[in-house]
């Protein structure tokens, strides 16, 4: 097994091999690195074969690694194939982990990645003194049919739909980001000032429906906007990233959204899943559950070749979004 670092256009037709990997997800195709200015990728290889990659968000001086998975869900090792067999995939991955670990530590004085909700299994990084921060987030299987899908959320959320209904709410696919506006869906940055993302999340917004991975999704009645989301996915799976509603108009417009949207990914995007990419607030926890929900874990893995007791000082201090 051997580590390479190179620069992202060294792999040919990566959002291909991504569609066709074992874990990789929207957060690793070219167009969404060249949109968070990553050029550096970390080649996995066996048999000078690639295996797969690794994208590296990494700090000015290039010697930290720093993805917050408050603006990128999930990073970590994209994996193209494992075996078949339970016990051999297990020994591969963990030998994938144990040369990314290895090369990490030797070559970088911080890090900070998550890992998708596929690649559950992290010991060699735990071994190798990484600091595991367990998340959750929740997920819907599409697969179900679409009314078992509905009779799975909470009567409280039938409610809101029934209630958007009455209220003749227009479902909307704002393929020209007419009508969600990225300022609102970001306004939760002002209460930490940090700088807004606003531009970056127009620009995101518009380019996953550029390369038909993403859609905004609009409730409104007339050219009124009573809540809205933004979504965008893969070719199994689908991540809600941005919503927000209109609190003068409180007739169930996100769940309506939500129950749509559902039936939209299934019967046109052919989508697998739809992941919440879930928050750790009880509050929100308790939300995206009511829609008949599983969880499903994920972690942070984070690294300090200088100063452990900093990585304990940050775990679980978690931002409202």
């Amino acid at each position: 097994m051997k580590i390479i670092m190179d620069t992202l256009d060294s792999i040919e037709d990566l959002d291909e091999k991504i569609d066709n990997s074992y874990n990789g997800t929207c957060f690793a195709y070219s167009w969404f690195l060249g949109l968070k200015e990553t050029d550096k990728v970390l080649i996995i290889e066996e048999n000078d074969k690639m295996i797969g990659f690794m994208p590296l968000f990494l700090n000015e001086d290039r010697k930290e690694i720093c993805q917050s998975t408050m603006y990128i869900p999930y990073g970590g090792p994209v994996i193209f194939e494992v075996p078949n067999e339970e016990r051999n995939k297990i020994r591969f991955i963990r030998r994938i982990e144990k040369a990314l670990s290895k090369y990490l530590k030797d070559n970088f004085r911080k890090i900070s990645f998550s890992t998708d909700n596929e690649l559950i299994d992290i010991m060699p990084f735990i071994r190798d003194g990484f600091i595991p921060e367990l998340r959750y987030t929740y997920k819907i299987d599409l697969k179900n049919d679409i009314e078992q899908i509905y009779n799975g959320f909470g009567q409280d959320r039938k409610k809101e739909i029934r209630r958007a209904i009455k209220n003749n709410l227009e479902f909307y696919l704002d393929s020209e980001v007419k009508y969600m506006s990225a300022e609102k869906c970001v306004e939760w940055e002002k209460k930490y000032n940090f700088p807004s993302s606003a531009k970056f999340v127009e620009k995101y917004m518009k380019t996953t429906i550029e390369k038909n991975r993403g859609m905004c999704f609009v409730a409104k009645s007339k050219d009124e906007v009573y809540g809205a989301v933004h979504m965008a996915w893969d070719k199994k799976t689908a991540y809600i990233l941005y919503s927000y509603f209109d609190k003068k108009h409180d007739v169930g417009a996100i769940a309506y959204l939500y129950y749509k949207i559902f039936e939209y990914l299934k019967n046109v995007e052919k989508i697998e899943y739809i992941d919440f990419e879930g928050s750790v607030y009880e509050t929100v926890e308790d939300f995206n559950i009511s829609f008949g929900a599983y969880q499903s874990r994920y972690y942070n893995l984070h690294y300090n070749q200088h100063n452990k007791q900093e990585i304990y000082e940050m775990l679980y201090v978690y931002f409202d979004k």
